[in-house]
């Protein structure tokens, strides 16, 4: 797909840490320009994430991959006319501080419609611009507790809250407001809570906890949908939902009389998993694996992360770009949209060049830089 649907559309990502960011990475796969603005007086926390050289990280720079980026100084007249003309030639401007910061700086939806009215601006937040808890600060993890969907006290490996009820929500709220506009000619703000993208996720449970249930037979009551450790202490995913598929496992391990026919889902008896549990500790990981060739079970072994990066399925697909970061080869997922991206991790045009696009001469743009109104970042 040499065409990338985004073609020919601006965004204008002013935010900070995992949310925005991976928004914008997944419009500029889909062909979007991203230019990146930080305010030279308040750089990104994701910056000093490890591992650190020099003034970035790889985490931002993994980010940020493909994007155009401009350090300005926010708190000057001149810093603050620069951002306001690239605000004026955008299509989105994406941005994640709290309810009416971007007001107080001078940046409301209400002064930037007026400069350009086809301006949508995706305001990710975690309770959204309005209700007692629009105010409060908080993370992915708090997101996620007030949402109900708190794990226990584990702390989740995966920002959910952050990437998916933030990113891939503000993503698709941005594609269907580009719909709109071709209709009405308007911009709109978003306005994104990743606590609501969190219940939104959370939907079959909070459904069902109004009936009374509040496990399912997909949340732990049967065996045959569970995870096992192995006898060298590996975790086997065993997802046999279907009969299908549990009576062909339950053969394979000389259990016969566990098999639906009659009765269904007779697993869901606590002594089923504790004998399905001694019986997947007899065996190792890779040994299971080799007894479960040609057989279709679901079942999966819980992969660690080097082994991911390992894995022959993802390398087939060209899931994985390996590319340089300080003299070291890195394997980076790309966006999963049916095509491989070809966004790289490099150096960042020059932020002259983009002055020069804005308008301003280069005597200018010098002047700018020697008294720190702009900044390459």
């Amino acid at each position: 797909m040499k065409f990338k649907p985004l073609q020919g559309f601006t965004i204008l990502d002013f935010s900070k840490l995992l949310p925005g960011p991976f928004c914008s990475l997944i419009l500029s796969d889909l062909g979007a320009r991203v230019i990146r603005v930080e305010n030279i007086h308040s750089p990104d926390t994701l910056r000093k994430v490890a591992p650190v050289e020099g003034r970035t990280s790889l985490l931002f720079e993994s980010f940020h991959r493909g994007k155009e980026r401009i350090g300005i100084d926010l708190k000057s007249s001149e810093g603050q006319k620069i951002f306001l003309k690239l605000v004026s030639k955008a299509d989105v401007l994406l941005e994640s501080f709290r309810p009416q910061v971007l007001d107080k700086m001078g940046f409301g939806f209400s002064k930037l419609k007026r400069l350009n009215k086809k301006l949508i601006l995706a305001s990710i937040t975690g309770y959204g611009q309005k209700g007692p808890l629009a105010m409060r600060a908080g993370h992915d993890m708090n997101f996620m507790a007030e949402a109900g969907l708190a794990c226990g006290t584990k702390v989740p490996l995966v920002q959910w809250a952050d990437l998916a009820s933030g990113s891939l929500m503000a993503a698709i709220a941005i594609l269907g407001a580009l719909l709109a506009r071709q209709k009405s000619k308007k911009g709109q703000h978003l306005d994104i809570s990743m606590a609501d993208g969190s219940i939104f996720l959370n939907m079959a449970s909070l459904i069902l906890s109004q009936t009374g249930i509040y496990q399912t037979l997909i949340t732990g009551l049967l065996a045959r949908y569970q995870f096992y450790f192995t006898k060298d202490e590996h975790i086997l995913c065993v997802g046999a939902l279907e009969s299908k598929f549990w009576n062909e496992f339950c053969d394979l391990i000389g259990k016969p009389q566990w098999k639906d026919g009659s009765q269904m889902y007779q697993d869901i008896d606590p002594a089923i998993h504790q004998e399905l549990a001694r019986i997947i500790q007899e065996k190792t990981r890779d040994e299971w694996m080799k007894l479960l060739e040609g057989h279709d079970v679901c079942i999966s072994p819980a992969l660690g992360s080097s082994e991911v990066l390992k894995s022959e399925q993802y390398k087939k697909r060209g899931f994985f770009q390996r590319q340089k970061w300080q003299g070291k080869e890195i394997s980076i997922p790309v966006t999963p949209l049916g095509t491989p991206s070809s966004k790289k991790v490099a150096a960042p045009k020059k932020v002259s060049t983009l002055l020069k696009e804005l308008g301003y001469a280069p005597a200018h743009i010098k002047n700018f830089f020697d008294e720190g109104v702009v900044a390459d970042l």
